[in-house]
């Protein structure tokens, strides 16, 4: 088993409500580009589903989450709250400790040698 790794996958979940990786990188995307368009662009996903992406993380996180300037100047487009970065953060703190949790357990179980 010298060349296989483990992979996992999570997702949160609130009443119905899911917040897992798409919501997670279309955060990080209007965080890099201030734009959900262009977020929706860069991802290959359609301006629809990332829309939908960010109404379901506001639902997911009871709240606005997205700060919205509209407008053709250059103070326009679309920033993170403090609330979404510090969700962000803890999300990534998160995925790394169960993705080191998992590939350990997985070496202890399958790669005893």
């Amino acid at each position: 088993m010298k060349n296989k790794t483990p992979k996992i996958k999570f997702w949160l979940e609130d009443n119905g409500e899911i917040f897992g990786k798409g919501n997670y990188e279309i955060l990080k995307a209007i965080e890099k580009y201030g734009s959900i368009n262009e977020s929706s662009k860069q991802l290959n996903m359609s301006y629809k589903k990332a829309w939908s992406k960010k109404n379901s993380t506001e639902k997911f996180l009871e709240g606005d989450i997205f700060i919205s300037k509209k407008g053709a100047s250059k103070d326009s487009g679309t920033i993170l709250s403090a609330k979404a970065k510090e969700f962000m953060q803890k999300y990534e703190l998160l995925e790394k400790e169960l993705e080191e949790f998992v590939e350990k357990r997985f070496d202890e179980l399958f790669r005893k040698e």
